[in-house]
């Protein structure tokens, strides 16, 4: 074994190995079973999370082991970098040939070794070229032509750039993974809850990182409608102001699918809720006595005759539709506490527990808006990817190759002799289906 053998074969067969579709199949399959624990395992929590909900032991193994930051870990930019080598190394290996194969148009040489498909025969005395130039430029379309002394030939080749198709598709999927690691590792994904009326500066990034905005925002009026009483929404939206030191900048209307880029960050209506501003005003009955009372939200106030406590737990300003809505939690001293809505404009409806009977006469209370804020630099890699990929599949699966010749030459006799020849690796179906009628239509040229 010579010294040059031995220093070639490793490089073979690592190149082999980059080549192979092996390889990406045992890759995707590793990206798959990754993917299932990410959305198995909730993502981004803290150690205690995991601890309470797994165990101690897998709560720790889950932490340590990189898997509930598993989009970050080795275990997933492990086999996505492997698999862009693996595409990488299949353009590098097959696309110079691709394009040079398809920068060759077809020449008599070639197109004279393509299968018979076929002959025709035309009597002394006809001139069949006129006819067979229109029935080629109708069946098969443009054609070109090539005369010699003793015969002339017609070639045509359709799909001749059908081999650059699937390396089109490589490298459309690079793109697409390069503009989504981009956008992993360089974009920011964050929320923003802002109050009506507030001016914020800031959004949070994970669940306690606050990143500060190099201008300001401030929510003028939020806005939601609804189907019908009881229904779902039917728009949400927030009027925002963008302002740079102080002065107003901009306006704009965030909705659901209409989101709004100032600053190189791009605002997403996410949702929104209501807050009290207030301390929240019922009336108690207690058979026939009757008591206003003021509860400020969360916090516990005595109830007349000294039967318990009522807690505000939380406030709607439209609850499913019905208006504005106090979720209260009744303590009456020994128990649980018992929890219920009461509806301002409708109190009637849902059941209070006994013996008080409470009614709202007011929920001081103001809309707050939520935004996902997202600034993604891959995105134009990943939009370039699809764009590039749309010609790679056409290319690759609805442009077959189809090299088709046909040759016609003067015989001693004065008649003319046509051999049809053609050749279509795929969709041969079709190709045998346009083979017998371009056969007929250059028959029909023939006299009776």
């Amino acid at each position: 074994m010579s010294a040059t053998r031995i220093h070639s074969q490793p490089k073979s067969w690592l190149w082999g190995t980059l080549t192979s579709i092996r390889l990406t199949v045992f890759l995707l399959l590793i990206l798959a079973a990754v993917a299932v624990i990410g959305t198995v395992v909730p993502q981004n929590q803290p150690p205690s999370h995991y601890v309470s909900r797994f165990g101690e032991v897998w709560g720790q193994l889950l932490w340590l082991g990189g898997f509930t930051q598993v989009y970050f870990s080795p275990w997933f930019l492990g086999p996505i970098s492997l698999l862009a080598a693996n595409i990488l190394a299949c353009v590098v290996h097959g696309l110079p040939r691709a394009v040079k194969r398809a920068w060759q148009p077809l020449n008599v040489e070639t197109a004279l070794t393509l299968p018979e498909r076929g002959q025709i025969t035309w009597p002394a005395g006809v001139d069949p070229q006129p006819h067979i130039a229109a029935t080629l430029s109708r069946e098969l379309g443009r054609c070109r032509q090539e005369t010699f002394p003793d015969q002339k030939v017609y070639l045509l080749e359709r799909g001749r750039f059908r081999p650059v198709g699937p390396y089109l598709i490589h490298i459309a999927l690079l793109m697409i993974l390069a503009g989504g690691l981009i956008g992993k590792f360089w974009g920011v994904d964050g929320q923003l809850a802002i109050d009506q009326g507030e001016v914020a500066g800031a959004f949070q990034v994970g669940h306690r990182v606050e990143k500060p905005l190099n201008f300001q925002v401030r929510l003028d009026q939020f806005q939601v409608s609804y189907y019908e009483p009881g229904g779902s929404p039917k728009e949400f939206r927030s009027d925002l102001t963008f302002m740079q030191d102080g002065r107003e900048v901009s306006r704009a209307t965030c909705r659901v699918n209409e989101p709004v880029t100032f600053g190189g960050l791009t605002f997403y209506q996410s949702s929104y809720g209501t807050q009290a501003t207030g301390p929240i005003g019922l009336k108690v009955q207690l058979g026939d006595l009757s008591e206003s009372i003021e509860a400020p939200l969360r916090r516990a106030a005595d109830l007349p005759g000294g039967r318990g406590k009522i807690i505000p737990m939380k406030v709607d300003g439209n609850f499913q539709g019905y208006g504005p809505a106090v979720l209260l939690a009744f303590s009456p001293g020994s128990g649980h506490p018992q929890v219920f809505w009461i509806l301002k404009d409708q109190p009637g409806l849902g059941q209070q527990p006994g013996p008080y009977r409470f009614t709202v006469e007011s929920i001081p209370f103001g809309y707050y808006s939520v935004f996902q804020v997202k600034h993604d630099p891959g995105v134009a890699w990943v939009y370039a990817g699809f764009l590039l990929f749309l010609p790679g599949l056409y290319l690759a699966f609805f442009r077959p190759v189809e090299r088709w010749a046909l040759v016609v030459a003067k015989t001693s006799e004065g008649r003319w002799q046509g051999r049809l020849l053609g050749a279509c690796p795929r969709h041969r179906e079709e190709f045998a289906a346009r083979q017998e009628r371009l056969l007929m239509e250059l028959k029909r040229g023939i006299p009776s």
